[in-house]
């Protein structure tokens, strides 16, 4: 009797299960329950259920659970950050690859979000990369691709970053250069436009390469103005305050570092010109629910403070609607390999040299090579918690035997194969079929029951991980099942299950790596 008032409450509860904001919809009945002592409930999801929830698979209809940060369902996720006469190295390569699983996870659950990329270019970076490049325009006009561009740049930030340092003349040379930029000073802007379109153009290739795109490009040049309005604003507010010829936050009463957002020469800093930025990023798409920005770990006090400020100066807009996404650092493992480029790693290089081995190792041609390479070094990044430091190492990434993206790519291959050979319409399952149906098969279709959850998990923690551990999981699993259970030669009630499943594994390894920004191949 208890058992099934039990089962009864408990099919009513998963019916229409709410938690906060988060609505999950599942549609029972538990097939049994079973209550173990101490006090736990084991139950069994129906074959009728995990049946229906195979064929919505197998037509690639996926229904995620909806998970919103709040009534309006907009975010803005701003990531990738390459400054401009700066490389895009191998942690941009990380933060790119973060950023765009985070954006498609969370359009999955229901949300509209903004892509946005805020990238420095001004400051003192600027200035000695113009230093050294000053003197060098016969040169420049020898540089006709934006690969030689590029380099040409490298080379010369590398130049003038090692006159700063040595030389005192050219230190004061370049302050003065640093100056002329934010002045708009005509005798340096030609150059700044000139060389600042050069690298734009460089990452809009990476951008394409890695299959993302951004609804807004901000840049540090258009808030130092505003950025420095809205200070004396907050200093007339006394929520900044003067100390020594600069203008800080005394984060002392708020448990917080103090900081300067306008230094003693009257320029704004990077926290200055973040109060300009979020005024404009909360104003050009309408109200944002949140603002999430994926940056590296050692930003966390410059964010608490910046988060701290804003707040205090409208708390209605900002307070709890900026996120800092910390990722962590990632490198090479020790003697693998060594850039190009100086000391730095320099991301399209590293999938430059990932795509030279895999066609090395699988005798593909380039346009399968390079789908494999871009998801090779992007899965190595995504399988890995956010807050983890990586030590890429390149034929871990390319395995066809451990967790890597060719193993999950080479199981999706796999079942397209199964299917072709079938060469037929895959059928519906018949009250026969649902009969027949083993532990084996029911074992991977509990596994497929899991996918909207793991999803929504990711959504919620802004963890990718929890995705691309899931779909290892499942392809280690489907590939252990195809070992042990024939599929072609089955009797054929059997074997429709059995396609069924090959098509809703093909089906939802595809969405998993989509959802991780990464593409599949049809033959491998």
């Amino acid at each position: 009797m208890i058992k099934d008032q039990v089962l009864k409450a408990l099919n009513e509860v998963l019916k229409k299960l709410t938690v906060d904001n988060i609505v999950v919809d599942l549609q029972p009945p538990a097939e049994k329950i079973e209550i173990v002592k101490p006090g736990f409930i084991n139950f069994w999801i129906s074959k009728v259920q995990l049946t229906s929830q195979l064929h919505e698979y197998a037509k690639e209809k996926f229904d995620f659970s909806k998970y919103h940060f709040g009534p309006n369902k907009k975010v803005m996720v701003e990531f990738a950050h390459p400054n401009t006469l700066k490389l895009f190295h191998i942690g941009h390569l990380r933060n790119i690859s973060t950023g765009e699983t985070v954006v498609r996870i969370l359009e999955a659950v229901g949300n509209k979000v903004i892509r946005s990329n805020y990238q420095g270019d001004v400051g003192l970076h600027t200035a000695k990369c113009l230093y050294a490049v000053r003197n060098k325009k016969l040169e420049m006009k020898k540089l006709k691709t934006t690969s030689d561009k590029t380099k040409f740049i490298g080379k010369m930030y590398t130049e003038g970053t090692r006159a700063y340092e040595v030389d005192p003349k050219a230190k004061e040379e370049i302050l003065k250069i640093n100056k002329m930029i934010y002045d708009r000073d005509l005798e340096i802007m030609p150059l700044w436009e000139e060389t600042r379109k050069w690298s734009l153009d460089y990452f809009d290739e990476v951008y394409k390469r890695v299959y993302s795109h951004f609804d807004r490009l901000y840049f540090e040049s258009e808030f130092y103005e505003r950025g420095t309005e809205v200070c004396m604003q907050a200093l007339k507010s006394g929520i900044l305050e003067k100390s020594q010829g600069a203008i800080v936050f005394n984060g002392k009463k708020y448990g917080l570092d103090t900081r300067v957002f306008i230094n003693s020469l009257g320029f704004p800093t990077y926290e200055g010109k973040e109060l300009g930025l979020a005024e404009k990023e909360f104003s050009d798409f309408g109200e944002l629910d949140k603002n999430i920005h994926c940056v590296t770990p050692e930003q966390s006090s410059f964010f608490k403070i910046t988060f701290k400020v804003e707040e205090l100066l409208n708390e209605k807009k900002y307070k709890n609607k900026q996120y800092h996404l910390a990722y962590n650092w990632v490198n090479l493992k020790e003697g693998k390999m060594s850039s190009r480029v100086g000391n730095i790693i320099e991301g399209p290089w590293l999938i430059d040299e990932t795509k030279k081995k895999i066609v090395e190792k699988f005798k593909c041609d380039d346009e399968t090579a390079e789908v494999l390479a871009v998801a090779s070094v992007k899965y190595s990044f995504l399988k890995q918690s956010v807050t983890d430091a990586i030590a890429f190492d390149l034929e871990e990434s390319i395995a066809v035997d451990g967790n890597s993206a060719p193993y999950l790519i080479y199981t999706y291959v796999r079942c397209q194969s199964i299917l072709r050979r079938h060469s037929g319409r895959v059928p519906s399952l018949s009250a026969q079929s649902l009969a027949r149906m083993g532990e084996n098969e029911l074992n991977l279709m509990r596994k497929f029951s899991k996918f909207p959850e793991v999803v929504n998990k990711a959504a919620i923690d802004l963890s990718p991980n929890d995705i691309a551990n899931y779909i290892y999981d499942l392809a280690s699993s489907y590939n252990v099942f195809y070992q042990k259970n024939p599929i072609l030669k089955a009797d054929e009630e059997i074997k429709k299950i059995r396609l069924l499943i090959t098509l809703a594994t093909a089906n939802i390894i595809k969405k998993g790596l989509d959802l991780l920004g990464i593409k599949t191949v049809e033959r491998m």
